[in-house]
């Protein structure tokens, strides 16, 4: 038997005991007290429908079953949070957005990339300008899509941080 401090403990990577807890219950809150999965049509509800959604689903959905647990999401913030190099944790970023893993970003991915970025619905003019400016600025060999570098070179650009 443990201490009480033990639930504040966080194993490398993952939740503490006292992270684990709330997280279970918001995730209940969400799936609904019977249900401890999450629907791909609850999950559209809550993050809108988008191509970076749907891929976001099918990357969490381990079991492909056609949803969503709390083990599963759980697994997968642990191994993002047990990433110890910026760079690993852009790599998992780029492979995210890049939809068709053709191995780097169009237009079109950037452009789903960056309205999910923005967690806002943008007019699609105001998108397409961002797209241009953004590839005339980055896609710094002019093939007309992001590789890992260049994509690498926006994310720090724009100040993400990852550590």
């Amino acid at each position: 038997m443990g201490s009480n401090n033990s639930c504040l403990h966080r194993p490398p990577g993952g939740l503490s005991g006292h992270e684990e807890l709330r997280a279970k219950h918001r995730f209940r809150k969400v799936t609904g007290k019977e249900h401890m999965h999450l629907t791909q049509e609850k999950f559209f509800d809550l993050l809108g429908p988008s191509p970076c959604t749907e891929g976001l689903f099918k990357y969490v959905d381990a079991d492909g079953d056609g949803t969503i647990s709390f083990d599963e999401i759980h697994k997968e913030i642990t191994a993002f949070r047990a990433m110890k190099s910026p760079e690993a944790k852009l790599r998992v970023l780029y492979n995210f957005y890049d939809s068709n893993h053709d191995g780097k970003l169009s237009r079109s991915e950037v452009a789903d990339a960056m309205v999910v970025a923005c967690g806002q619905a943008l007019p699609q003019t105001q998108v397409e300008q961002l797209v241009s400016s953004t590839m005339d600025m980055f896609d710094t060999d002019k093939d007309g899509f992001l590789n890992f570098s260049e994509f690498s070179t926006l994310m720090v650009t724009s100040g993400l941080e990852l550590s």
